[in-house]
Order: C-alpha cells, then structure tokens, then sequence
C-alpha cells in the first residue's frame, strides 16, 4: 500500500508538532494530560491534512490522524525529547515557574 499525500503531510507534520505542543504543555502537567493534547493535535493534524490534501471522508481522516499520532509520539521520543529541545520548550513557556524537579533535571 503507497501512502497517500495527506498521510505523508501528516507524518511529516507530526515530526514538527511536538515543538509546537511544548509550547501549550507545562512542565507540572501529568503524562495523561499531555497524552490527551498530543492526541488533540494529532486529531487536528490528521483532519486538517486530509481536508487540504482532498481526502477528506471516512478511512483517509482516520489513516492521517493515526499517522499524525504515531509520528507525534516518535519524534517526541526519538528526537525532541532526548535532544533537551522540548523539555526546554516547555520550561521557558511555563506559566507560574517550573516545578522544582524539573529544574533540577530529575
């Protein structure tokens, strides 16, 4: 199966994206609440691919938000966060300070 050129829109996306969430997450939030806007971004991303790219009915929306999920949560994992880029990202974005462990790099 070739992938078509909205699910390649999202994936690419999707490698982008965890800059951009960094900046709404705060460091303080719970893993499920940054999970839960990692999957709302991934939802707009999929539904916003597939409408620009034409594909916009039924299985191509599902396919992209997928796709859109999983490149969010791998380049979070594999680049972003290992990188210090995100972490950071957060931290200067932060509302109200940094909790003290984050701080401190624990």
């Amino acid at each position: 199966m070739n992938p078509t050129d909205a699910q390649l829109w999202a994936g690419a996306l999707g490698y982008l994206l965890p800059l951009a969430i960094a900046v709404v997450a705060q460091p303080r939030w719970s893993g499920a609440v940054k999970g839960l806007l990692m999957l709302v971004v991934a939802v707009l991303d999929g539904l916003g691919t597939a409408y620009f790219n034409g594909d916009f009915d039924g299985k191509p929306i599902i396919t992209c938000i997928l796709v859109a999920a999983v490149a969010i949560g791998v380049a979070y994992h594999t680049v972003w966060k290992p990188s210090g880029i995100a972490p950071g990202i957060e931290r200067a974005t932060s509302i109200g300070g940094t909790p003290a462990q984050a701080a401190h790099g624990a």
